[in-house]
């Protein structure tokens, strides 16, 4: 075969797989985004969002839904109302509605870890309200589902959001020693707008609490390494400070296992970026620490106080002793918790400063 017949054969090859693919891609629904709620009859209502695009316009979702008693039946029964296969390979968040939430999530979670083509990183959330109404939300030309991740991994890197995936969900879920959690989604009921509302508490499979945005913070340096968020300090004298660029760790030591007893080193560093006082001195400065300490020291007893009377362990507690002491068992560990004695001790480190005047 010459030089010239070979090309023009790679060139043929080129033309065709190009062909091919664009035929694929035009003959499936790729599901970005998908909401399971509770209907009033005691069975799981399934909305799939699909992306639409049109040539130098913005993406456009639209959104089918079906429902049935049994969760695996879904997504065959959403099948049958689209025009094309449903493919779920680009899926990037799963809401599931407050009813659902409080009657149990785990068989819907464990059908997606079934599925070989969704991938650990998916992102989960519990709405406020029905996960379809959320869905229905405003959101400017991204689509609910870029919008909806985007707000989330935004305020787990820069905010007080801790980390949580389909990948963390099953590790808390089939550890003895950890209880899950998911951030709260609400739709603005004013202007449409979808935004962050707190962090849902689970137990082995549904919600049983909350911690509103307000108490995330001190949460989330419990359980994840925190940056780039900020905080407004009271201080005693009626002045305040804002707290910016926050860098934290944890440390849990077992002080003892008959009875529980264990210690919480939490250590926080930033620097003030507001100051309503006049000038930011070294005594400023030190009197923002020691405020800032007492105040989680404060807030992350109470938080521990509340996860006792919920009789769970989303802090990871129970696995933290276990690794540290090998006679410790996890069988009785949810019994346990309500007699566990936690002591904190912070550390604040105020580094740098700055003022805005």
């Amino acid at each position: 075969m010459t030089q010239r017949r070979l090309l023009l054969v790679i060139i043929s090859l080129s033309f065709l797989a190009g062909c091919v693919e664009k035929e694929i891609l035009d003959d499936i629904n790729l599901v970005t985004g998908t909401g399971f709620d509770l209907t009033d009859e005691g069975n799981i209502r399934g909305s799939a969002v699909i992306n639409t695009y049109l040539k130098d316009q913005p993406v456009a979702d639209y959104i089918i839904t079906d429902e049935s008693e049994l969760s695996r039946d879904i997504l065959s029964n959403l099948q049958k109302k689209s025009p094309d296969p449903l493919v779920l390979g680009k899926i990037d968040i799963v809401l599931f509605g407050e009813g659902l939430g409080k009657r149990g999530i785990t068989e819907l979670v464990d059908t997606l870890q079934r599925d070989a083509s969704i991938g650990a990183r998916l992102l989960l959330a519990v709405t406020r309200g029905d996960a379809k109404e959320v869905l229905e939300g405003e959101f400017a030309n991204q689509g609910a589902s870029r919008y909806i991740s985007n707000l989330i991994l935004h305020n787990k890197l820069n905010q007080d959001l801790p980390r949580t995936n389909l990948h963390l969900f099953l590790y808390q879920y089939y550890s003895k020693g950890q209880d899950m959690f998911l951030p709260i989604i609400k739709k603005n009921e004013e202007n449409g707008a979808v935004e962050i509302d707190g962090l849902a508490l689970f137990d082995h499979k549904k919600v049983v609490g909350e911690i509103p945005n307000d108490k995330l913070l001190f949460f989330k340096v419990l359980t994840d390494q925190y940056t780039k968020g900020a905080y407004k300090l009271k201080l005693e004298d009626g002045e305040a400070a804002g707290i910016k660029s926050i860098v934290s760790s944890m440390k849990l030591n077992v002080v003892s296992t008959e009875p529980l007893k264990v210690q919480l080193e939490v250590y926080l560093e930033g620097y003030i970026h507001e100051y309503t006082g006049k000038k930011i001195t070294p005594e400023v400065t030190d009197k923002v620490e020691k405020t800032f300490e007492q105040e989680m020291k404060t807030e992350t007893e109470a938080l521990i106080e509340y996860f006792k009377e919920l009789t769970i362990d989303p802090i990871g507690i129970g696995e933290e002793i276990r690794s540290q002491s090998r006679s410790f068992k996890l069988d009785n560990w949810r019994e346990r918790i309500p007699e566990l004695t936690v002591e904190i001790i912070p550390e604040v480190i105020i580094s740098e400063s700055g003022v805005i005047d």
